[in-house]
């Protein structure tokens, strides 16, 4: 979380700081209402303490402020001397607690494990897209303690895991928790671009560097500059492009591809990995050196069949989020479809999840997804029965979009989700079948 300090007494401040930063959370200070509200706009804070002297007309200022409201931001209001006057004004003002200082430490580190607890899905990132990490898992919690203690420094962190576990999830949450999380957050995937086309968008190049380059191009590490630049599937680099990496982590700059001089920057580095590091580097194909130099803190992500105290959690906030989107009628999970998702592997981890709950609710004809309604990829939700087994290819998709459109009484976005095409796609096929007549009439009017 982060905390915002409002307090003029300079040494007070520093220690309540001290405290918050002790508990894994990023304190930033203010010393009046003015300075509150710009760190508001600026910190997005998860919580403010507040301590100004004098009157509580100036504390009411900043409880009664736009920003402050809109955002929805608990604000715990102290004093030296408590007088039952303010204490009333503020909690009338909107307060969520009035303190009577002294405040004791153990005071401050349990309200701040309470809200964190209450709203685990408040860790979004306003800057680098959603970073929401909903678990319930021991090992996971432990992990964003981790991750959160390290995020204020620039030390460069390698997250492994299998696919699907969420390891770019981890990353822009270690961005949105730094004071980096007002910068870029720039993502490049090492294993979908060939070596030369990732070596361009990494390091930049000028005007006349190969053929084409009709213009200088910035690279990713410009781009990230005061930010933090993921290195997403990072073993899948050249051993040639890995030299060129380390290099520039050694020196913090970058040469551009027919440059002249080279560019300083300043990047926070996360890498990620799904293969044996191990093995990666006994074979060859990675520098042991840039190991070292990216794995400075290690977090390994667990997989889904090792926490799977947190698939329901996930299971109904996929829900929420697919029903908002299709504006279908979903809203939770019966115990038979639980057990069923429970008792399942999960090779594809939380993606393969996700994909699972949505084809769920979209399904789904009530407010609750049941066990019928949870269909894996091996049990193959459109599955062509025997007697459709010698046909054309063309008779086969019509027959199969026909059982799509059953299954969801012939809502085409729903059935489009399920057979993996677009709703163009699917218009497109049942104008087509509508002249031939190859469906019925119902289908083809929709």
């Amino acid at each position: 979380m982060v905390v915002l300090i409002v307090e003029r007494d300079t040494r007070e401040s520093q220690m309540l700081a001290k405290w918050v930063k002790d508990q894994g959370h990023r304190p930033v200070m203010a010393n009046g209402v003015g300075d509150a509200l710009q760190m508001v706009e600026k910190d997005h804070p998860d919580l403010i303490f507040l301590n100004l002297t004098g009157s509580a007309s100036e504390g009411l200022k900043l409880l009664e402020a736009t920003p402050v409201r809109r955002q929805g931001i608990p604000v715990i209001a102290m004093a030296h001397k408590g007088k039952l006057e303010d204490a009333v004004l503020y909690m009338k003002g909107g307060a969520h607690d009035f303190w009577v200082k002294p405040v004791s430490r153990d005071r401050l580190t349990k309200t701040l494990e309470w809200f964190e607890a209450k709203a685990p899905a408040r860790d979004h990132d306003k800057h680098a897209g959603s970073t929401a990490l909903l678990t319930q898992s021991t090992a996971m919690v432990h992990l964003k303690t981790i991750a959160k203690r390290v995020a204020l420094s620039k030390a460069a962190v390698f997250i492994q895991g299998e696919s699907g576990t969420g390891k770019e999830l981890f990353a822009r949450y270690i961005h949105s928790k730094s004071d980096r999380r007002n910068k870029p957050f720039i993502a490049v995937n090492c294993a979908a671009l060939p070596e030369n086309l990732l070596e361009s968008e990494l390091f930049g190049y000028e005007k006349g560097a190969f053929t084409g380059a009709i213009k200088g191009k910035e690279g990713k590490f410009e781009l990230a500059h005061q930010g933090t630049l993921l290195l997403d599937e990072v073993t899948e680099m050249s051993v040639q492009l890995q030299a060129k990496l380390l290099r520039v982590l050694q020196e913090n700059e970058v040469d551009r591809l027919g440059g002249k001089y080279p560019i300083p920057i300043d990047v926070r580095i996360i890498a990620t990995s799904n293969a044996s590091l191990e093995d990666a580097i006994a074979e060859g194909q990675f520098r042991k050196d840039l190991y070292y130099r990216l794995n400075v803190i290690p977090l390994k992500i667990p997989p889904l069949r090792s926490r799977k105290e947190d698939i329901e959690l996930l299971g109904r906030h996929f829900i929420q989020k697919y029903r908002k989107m299709y504006q279908i009628s979903a809203e939770g999970l019966s115990e038979d479809a639980l057990k069923k998702l429970k008792g399942h592997s999960w090779p594809g981890n939380v993606r393969e999840l996700e994909n699972v709950i949505q084809r769920g609710a979209l399904l789904t004809h009530g407010k609750t997804v049941t066990a019928e309604n949870i269909v894996f990829d091996e049990d193959h939700p459109c599955e062509v029965p025997a007697e459709m087994q010698l046909m054309t290819i063309g008779e086969m998709e019509k027959r199969l979009i026909h059982k799509a459109l059953n299954a969801v009484q012939d809502n085409r976005t729903r059935a489009a989700e399920i057979l993996g095409i677009s709703v163009r796609t699917l218009r497109n096929k049942l104008n087509e079948y509508r002249q031939t007549q190859a469906v019925p009439a119902k289908v083809g009017n929709m």
